[in-house]
């Protein structure tokens, strides 16, 4: 079997979904391959993420459950932030990931499940397309222009052309999804500290109707800690849980890998654009990735579809996508890396010392600085409302984030 296509996806994620209804609203023909039985399954992400951003992709308000008050935990500290409106939200993973598969769809793309890409095919330097077996198990051949290597953090296509090699330093999530009849729906906890998520973070974040997903990640190789083990303890003996974990239990159980190295060099070959998890797109700061996924996506299956109508596809063309990407995001995304590998070794009585220091922030100021948003003026105002910052190593590591912001980002333009 042989099809030729002008653009080719690999993976039915976020990513992968968003980028074939970009190359498809352009009018260029369009196949996304995705190895599992459905869109959506199996779940490897706790989907919190942020109301603007939801409203900026054009996500209805049913698939995400907004959260008006967030609890930051540490071994010996508690501090909340009111939000009214809510900011933050917990989106409905299998909902929102066929959403976006049917705004793929009715652009005009195929979506071909359980189809599994084997092989990455290669004509002197340029990537042509991918072998794959169906779902009957016969072997086909994919051509295309472009392919899209959006299989997340296996990065399938990506390594096997050589664009670097498999993550080393990650992210190891393990997570319920709980029915928790006595769990308040508007409180999200992120609890730090080693009893509880050592050299990582635990969460609770509710989804609506009664339901609430309990995680733990860990960066590996950092620790060598089972995250998977931490689960029932924090539901047993975390004093601020117990309670409201009374009678729950769980209805699913989901694990999933996140690539915690910072992005990589080049997004971009011969045929071949790199987006979402398989590109480090996401921000490593939480392991934040469903949005960036989204994002990376579209700019990807926009360069796709641009480059096919101007009949050049060319890694030097492609690269146009590297660059709007690193135009957008590359600046917040190193602060995010800096941070985390700033923190992953804090010890409890760094963790306490800093929500000390999180608690004399604004609302706003805490919101901002968990998206990720990092500007000179939340530096600024980190610094004002933190005066004894200033006679310790805070400062120090404060001055490189604001050297870090202003600096430009290089950027050549095409």
């Amino acid at each position: 079997m042989s099809d030729d296509y002008n653009v080719l996806v690999v993976g039915g994620g976020p990513a992968g979904l968003a980028a074939a209804e970009a190359a498809a609203r352009r009018g260029v023909r369009t196949l996304v391959l995705e190895r599992q039985n459905e869109i959506g399954y199996p779940i490897h992400t706790s989907g919190g993420t942020w109301i603007k951003d939801m409203q900026a992709l054009g996500i209805p308000e049913h698939l995400y459950h907004p959260v008006k008050t967030v609890y930051f935990l540490t071994p010996h500290r508690e501090v909340s932030f009111q939000y009214n409106p809510a900011v933050a939200c917990v989106v409905d993973i299998r909902g929102l990931y066929q959403h976006l598969a049917a705004r793929a769809v009715a652009a005009g793309a195929e979506l071909r499940v359980r189809h599994t890409v084997e092989q990455a095919l290669l004509e002197q330097g340029r990537v042509i397309g991918v072998t794959a077996k169906t779902h009957v198990s016969e072997r086909m051949t994919v051509h295309a222009d472009v392919t899209i290597d959006a299989s997340g953090f296996s990065r399938h296509i990506g390594v096997r052309a050589d664009m670097g090699g498999a993550f080393h330093r990650y992210g190891f999530g393990a997570e319920y999804d709980l029915y928790a009849p006595n769990y308040p729906q508007d409180e999200l906890f992120l609890i730090m500290g080693s009893a509880f998520a050592p050299q990582g973070y635990a969460w609770a974040f509710p989804r609506g109707n009664g339901r609430v997903r309990l995680g733990v990640g860990v960066i590996h190789p950092d620790n060598d800690e089972d995250a998977r083990v931490y689960l029932d303890r924090i539901m047993r003996d975390l004093p601020q849980l117990a309670q409201r974990f009374k009678g729950a239990s769980p209805l699913e159980y989901h694990t999933g890998l996140f690539p915690s190295e910072g992005t990589l060099p080049a997004f971009s070959r011969d045929g071949l654009l790199l987006a979402g998890d398989a590109g480090g797109h996401g921000s490593t700061l939480v392991g934040e990735g469903i949005r960036f996924a989204i994002y990376s996506g579209q700019m990807a299956g926009e360069a796709a579809a641009e480059a096919i109508q101007a009949g050049d596809t060319s890694g030097a063309y492609l690269s146009r996508f590297d660059q709007r990407w690193r135009a957008r995001f590359a600046r917040d995304m190193d602060i995010a890396y800096m941070i985390n590998k700033h923190i992953t070794a804090y010890s409890d009585a760094q963790w306490d010392s800093s929500l000390d220091l999180l608690k004399r922030l604004t609302p706003a100021q805490a919101a901002q600085a968990l998206r990720g948003d990092f500007t000179a003026s939340l530096v600024m105002g980190v610094l004002a409302r933190n005066p004894s910052l200033i006679a310790t190593g805070g400062k120090r590591f404060l001055d490189r984030m604001l050297e870090r912001i202003n600096k430009p980002v290089a950027v050549s333009v095409q």
